[in-house]
């Protein structure tokens, strides 16, 4: 293992932490809520206004050092998060939030990053069995881990890849919302006015969709032509429009319930559309030469607004809490083999179950995924992918300590991907983490894109 570049990481990160964090310092005089078992360390300020808090939200530093020489040293991570609320009445509740983002890859090639941006900042009115939001919130509907398939209005962080949990992985969105509760019934309405394109990395980190280094994109099948495009070529975004927005309705209680949604909306991961022009000179050429002869952006980051309808179904049952989400959406994009891009529909499903093996503590969350887009073409994507997705947690030491394993499989493609974490917990709200991240797999699968991107990774973190 790379040791100096590693502890040098960690060193430069902990100053970067220490220096955005510096706010979060406790004055004498505030005083946590009552029996709070966080009372000797939460940070928390409360103001003179009736029902007015402000806190730190979590504190969070991580070094990691990868294991393949080919790849940079390290990939480090720095992040504070604070909100104040007020609710000056049973009514109306205003937030403000805010983050701040540490990235610092060493190596080749190395960036630092330093990025604020907004959490959940609305202004909320609550009435007889309504409830109604306008301004930045978290939207992240469905029911199943990591991939739920009517999460389309959510804004992705891809700034990390998969490193984090899917929580961890979404911002806040501009948008108004009403939320109509009819007993156990929920009507939620949602509306994106201006689309916000998902958080990306900067093009030199490793988690960066497009490796302009090795000339890939993730997702499509490697070529000499496509990787002297990625190399040598340009990129631009389409990101104008509005989001979109989508109504959801659920049912809760009785150990059974269920949601059905319909939404009109652009999903915020990018999808990289080869420029049209490029496509006869390709076919009939050198890369280089057709490059060379036309102008333009050569892939331009697109965003097609889709119709998606979505079903879910929870119920408890053997022992067990099941989980099955699907989702048709339309529009999905595509390139063929001959390098025609086209949209086609696609149907996305996911089940599973959530239990603890032999009533014990140990929580064991297994999912079956499928993905079809429904074409004869010859794409130079997948058009099927059916895996196997879940998590394993065990604590121990009296609950002191917790032992996790998140892990993606493939079925009928070769795709790995393996988190392995230890986490001490007994200095409540801080935790210290070691953990690794393994990838495998072919070419046009997330695990055998970054198979040389495996690493061990070293982290603290504080929840108030």
């Amino acid at each position: 293992m790379k040791k100096p570049q590693f502890f040098g990481a960690l060193l430069t990160l902990c100053l970067i932490t220490l220096s955005t964090a510096c706010f979060a310092v406790e004055d004498e005089g505030d005083e946590p809520a009552a029996g709070s078992q966080k009372a000797k360390s939460v940070k928390k300020k409360k103001t003179s206004a009736k029902g007015a808090v402000f806190k730190i939200d979590r504190l969070r530093l991580e070094s990691g050092v990868f294991l393949d020489g080919t790849a940079p040293d390290s990939s480090n991570y720095a992040h504070a998060a604070a909100s104040f609320n007020w609710q000056p009445d049973q009514q109306w509740e205003f937030q403000l939030g805010g983050r701040l983002d540490g990235y610092l890859q060493t190596g080749s090639p190395d960036f630092s990053r330093l990025r604020a941006d907004y959490t959940e900042n609305f202004i909320r009115w609550r009435g007889q069995g309504a409830r109604f939001t306008v301004g930045a919130q978290n939207i992240l509907w469905g029911r199943t881990d990591e991939i739920p398939p009517i999460d389309r209005l959510s804004r992705a962080d891809l700034n990390r890849f998969i490193l984090d949990g899917l929580p961890d992985r979404r911002r806040a969105v501009p948008a108004v919302r009403l939320e109509k509760f009819f007993d156990d019934l929920k009507a939620d309405l949602v509306w994106v006015p201006k689309f916000q394109e998902a958080k990306l990395p900067p093009w030199e980190s490793v988690w960066h969709p497009v490796d302009r280094q090795r000339g890939r994109i993730i997702g499509v099948e490697p070529s000499p032509a496509l990787t002297y495009l990625v190399q040598n070529g340009s990129f631009s975004e389409d990101n104008h429009g509005a989001g979109g927005g989508g109504i959801r309705i659920t049912q809760t209680g009785g150990g059974f319930d269920w949601g059905l949604s319909l939404q009109r909306a652009r999903q915020s991961a990018p999808y990289y559309q080869l420029n049209p022009a490029l496509r006869a000179p390709l076919l009939s050429g050198s890369a280089a030469a057709a490059l060379a002869s036309v102008t333009g952006p050569t892939f331009t980051a697109i965003h097609p607004m889709s119709t998606v309808a979505g079903a879910e179904l929870e119920l408890q049952g053997a022992g067990a809490t099941w989980r099955v989400e699907a989702a048709y959406s339309s529009d999905v994009p595509a390139t063929t083999q001959d390098l025609r891009y086209l949209t086609k529909s696609a149907i996305d499903l996911v089940a599973g179950a959530e239990f603890f093996p032999g009533d014990g503590e140990t929580r064991a969350t297994i999912q079956l995924a499928a993905h079809q887009l429904r074409t004869n073409e010859l794409l130079l994507e997948r058009k099927n992918f059916y895996g196997v997705t879940g998590e394993l947690e065990h604590p121990f030491g009296q609950g002191r300590w917790r032992a996790n394993l998140r892990f993606l499989a493939g079925v009928n493609h070769r795709d790995r991907y393996l988190n392995p974490k230890l986490t001490y917990l007994g200095f409540e709200p801080y935790e210290i983490y070691l953990g690794a991240h393994f990838f495998s797999g072919d070419d046009r699968g997330l695990g055998g894109f970054h198979r040389d991107h495996e690493m061990i990774v070293l982290g603290w973190q504080a929840r108030y």
